[in-house]
């Protein structure tokens, strides 16, 4: 399975990379300022799970390696999702526009395969971190709204000194903005995980 996700010809050399190089890895999760960490890092532009890197790196390379991910308040992660398929018309959205409370009723809510399109890039947060029991396989959580502190922590974990800019930010108004009681419940129930295991709140 993993195969019809990734590039074999991309993978073998990220295999070199992350068994010989570096000593940590990175969990690229969508729309959490991953592209700035790996355009700091000079990591390769990827999203893949947990599970996925260690099938890729071996399970004794990721317990040497010091793991790390970043995750944001769901509903303002998925503001920031919107925009950006917007932006760069992601299944026509820019062409054919909708608002944003008719994309989350479709994409979340329906699960429309028009707009559902890589449910990958939909699932809760936990699930790019977690294994099949739930339990979270990276050593370190870096928080969205507290990135380069957070950031700064792990790095002076690794010893490294690293500026961190900040990448494709998208420019829109406070989260809470953009949600009714009906389309705020539909993200609570699509990334309650995230909420339990993170404590975010809308």
């Amino acid at each position: 399975m993993i195969g019809k996700i990734i590039n074999f010809g991309r993978v073998t050399t990220n295999r070199v990379r992350y068994r010989y190089f570096d000593h940590f890895i990175f969990i690229h999760i969508n729309k959490t300022g991953g592209s700035s960490v790996a355009w700091a890092l000079k990591l390769p532009f990827e999203h893949l799970t947990a599970l996925e890197k260690i099938e890729i790196v071996g399970s004794k390379r990721w317990d040497k390696c010091l793991t790390f991910a970043i995750i944001r308040n769901p509903w303002d992660k998925i503001v920031s999702q919107y925009h950006y398929r917007l932006k760069t018309n992601q299944t026509d959205l820019k062409e054919i526009p909708i608002s944003f409370s008719e994309w989350i009723y479709r994409a979340f809510g329906e699960k429309d395969p028009l707009y559902y399109d890589f449910p990958k890039m939909f699932m809760p947060q936990t699930e790019w971190i977690a294994d099949a029991d739930g339990r979270i396989l990276v050593d370190e959580i870096v928080r969205f709204e507290n990135l380069d502190e957070d950031f700064n922590r792990v790095m002076q974990k690794l010893g490294k000194r690293v500026t961190l800019p900040h990448l494709r930010q998208s420019k829109h108004d406070h989260y809470r903005d953009y949600y009714d009681t009906e389309t705020a419940a539909i993200i609570h129930t699509c990334f309650k995980k995230d909420i339990d295991n993170f404590g975010y709140t809308f």
